[in-house]
């Protein structure tokens, strides 16, 4: 395979595929994997977290409206502290 075709999907998602963790709460990460929650839902996380148990993805947060920026980065340390 060509170096040129590597990756091409992430392009086409949002962010290239970037956000923020909702399990361990890394930011600016690639959300490639997924985890199951009890519920049987899945969540996208990030390679570290792909093993979580479900016990462990019932804790996600959700951080769809959450940024990384530096503005916002209040809102994150204070959900990693409930956690």
């Amino acid at each position: 395979m060509a170096k040129t075709k590597r990756g091409k999907g992430l392009w086409n998602t949002t962010s290239r595929g970037r956000g923020t963790c909702p399990i361990c709460l890394s930011t600016r990460i690639k959300l490639l994997y997924s985890a199951t929650n009890s519920e049987g839902k899945p969540v996208t996380v990030c390679k570290r977290c792909s093993s979580a148990t479900a016990k462990s993805a019932d804790h996600a947060v959700d951080t769809a409206n959450l940024g990384f920026r530096r503005k916002l980065r209040r809102e994150l340390n204070q959900l990693k502290q409930n956690v």
